[in-house]
């Protein structure tokens, strides 16, 4: 993207209520409408959309995806729910608030006046924004308000529409936004000013409405409805020669550490106060031993001997047994040992061969989870709080792409190959990360790999699992999200889970329950654990 920082007062760009995505914030300290002009609007929904992604959801795609998990060296409890997917209406209900709330205001752009084309460029961002973060309600809810969501008090109680229907609105709104792109009505205001994503580059906007519009096909792979397939296909078939990302979407509208508010999400959230303590998140999280064994060799893990080095027993696939480069940036040791703990352990149980035990294990690594592309250089910590977020990387693209090609290939006619190694040397581009052999040495290996790989599950296996580890610790939700609706990458339970299998959804919130009780379907817990009529329908 282009290098521009915005310095823009963040909490006074939160233009709407913390309680209800329905109600406007009236408070005197805040933008009202008649003042929120869509130069004033971008930026806030762009800021607080990204927060929900970076820390709510990125949190729970890392536990449920066994990536992190808890640091039983230093505390009794923690990710408890999580561990034992214990799936309530108050379970991560910010996803839910939060998001609607950011959607409200690119919602509101695209209700302004605008009958001169003056803001067609806030437009197009506005619908792309809104098609790429109300994927991920439909994605982790199922059916949905949306045609009467975000009225005020016109509608406080709006229904809740068939989540295949909004699907189909929110590719018609990406397809609305790249005509009002290509139009480039002369009249439109620039929005580099206020575009805190983009910097304004139309070119950028349109490459990344149709990734995300092949994000929303590929969510349609595996339906079994003959409806879903025939719009999915007819689709795949416009969009086939498409430019896709070219550079990483990333959010920067000023990030610095002069306060808590200002610094970028993830760093504060994870790591440090901008006053330079350490947040409890430092030390609690840690590297779970599932991480722990697919990023190193067996050489250098202290397996029990006779140990079986499936991932899931009775999967048929063992760990890759490959140290890889970016494990050291993704987690490193507190101390001079590396250690990990197994999801549900109450000890910390993984190390290298000899390893004292116990200990403290891994924590998160500040290089691979929260300095891109070195934007840190000195490593300190207002570097760090004024480290862009990224909205989605260039990685992710192309491995979309190359799931494109591997179950499409008459229609992406890319190269699924060449499109999975520029997604892995992309990753560590960005995580600092020496590749060395790492690509040649990995694509020897089924499931790990594309170039072993032979059957459609195998490469599909190799893109979920390059992917996980590329959206590890910066947008996970995507990996578990993924897994839903594959199955990949292979990824082990907690050993103190309940449930016999991960979530197929979340439950709706507190909130729906209590404020629109004649609308929000009425699900139990234990729906959310089977394939029924709550199930988001790219997955029946």
């Amino acid at each position: 993207m282009k290098n521009i920082k915005f310095i823009l007062p963040l909490l006074a760009l939160a233009l709407f209520s913390c309680n209800d995505y329905l109600d406007v914030n009236t408070s005197p300290n805040q933008l009202t409408f008649d003042q929120a002009t869509p130069a004033k609007l971008l930026p806030g929904a762009q800021t607080s959309a990204y927060r929900v992604q970076a820390i709510t959801m990125n949190t729970l795609g890392n536990v449920f995806m066994n990536s992190w998990t808890r640091n039983v060296q230093s505390y009794g409890n923690g990710f408890d729910n999580e561990l034992q997917l214990v799936v309530s209406n108050s379970f991560y209900s910010g996803i839910w608030d939060g998001t609607y709330r950011a959607l409200k205001n690119f919602d509101a752009i695209l209700k302004y006046p605008n009958p001169d084309g003056k803001y067609n460029n806030y437009v197009a961002a506005a619908k792309i924004c809104k098609a790429f973060y109300m994927q991920r309600i439909v994605d982790l809810y199922g059916k949905s308000p949306y045609s009467q969501a975000w009225q005020g008090n016109a509608n406080t109680t709006p229904v809740y529409d068939d989540d295949f229907a909004i699907y189909k609105d929110l590719v018609k709104n990406l397809e609305d936004a790249r005509a009002l792109i290509a139009a480039a009505d002369p009249d439109a205001e620039d929005i580099a000013g206020f575009d805190v994503m983009l910097g304004g580059d139309m070119a950028l906007w349109e490459e990344f409405a149709n990734t995300t519009e092949l994000r929303l096909l590929l969510r349609m792979s595996e339906a079994t409805s003959a409806t879903v397939q025939t719009y999915r296909d007819l689709k795949l078939n416009d969009i086939k020669n498409n430019n896709f990302l070219s550079a990483d979407v990333t959010i920067n509208p000023g990030y610095n550490g002069s306060t808590d508010t200002q610094a970028t999400p993830g760093f504060f959230a994870y790591a440090y106060l901008t006053s330079g303590t350490a947040q409890g998140n430092r030390l609690f999280i840690t590297m779970s031993g599932h991480a722990y064994k697919a990023l190193q060799s067996d050489a250098t893990t202290n397996w029990a001997v006779g140990a079986s080095r499936e991932i899931v027993p009775g999967s048929g696939i063992s760990y890759p047994n490959l140290t890889d480069p970016r494990s050291a940036r993704l987690f490193t040791a507190n101390g001079t040992t590396r250690r990990a703990v197994t999801q549900g352990s109450t000890l910390v149980d993984v190390t290298v061969p000899g390893g004292s035990l116990p200990g403290l294990p891994c924590r998160l690594g500040l290089i691979g989870h929260f300095n891109p592309y070195a934007q840190a250089p000195n490593q300190t910590l207002e570097e760090y709080f004024s480290c862009d977020g990224f909205v989605m990387s260039l990685s992710e693209s192309k491995f979309l792409v190359a799931e494109a090609a591997v179950r499409y290939p008459t229609v992406f006619t890319q190269n699924a190959q060449t499109e999975f190694n520029a997604g892995v040397t992309q990753d560590f581009l960005k995580k600092v990360a020496t590749i060395g052999t790492y690509l040649t040495t990995i694509n020897t290996k089924p499931y790990f790999g594309l170039t072993a790989s032979t059957t459609t599950a195998q490469k599909l296996h190799a893109i979920m699992y390059q992917k996980w580890v590329a959206l590890m610790g910066v947008n996970a939700i995507e990996s578990y999200i993924d897994y839903t609706r594959t199955g990949y990458p292979v990824t082990p339970l907690s050993t103190v889970s309940i449930q016999p299998r991960k979530p197929y959804r979340l439950v709706y919130p507190t909130s729906e329950y209590v404020a629109n009780t004649a609308n929000v379907p009425n699900m139990t817990s234990n729906d959310a654990f089977a394939i029924n009529a709550f199930t988001p329908f790219w997955k029946k």
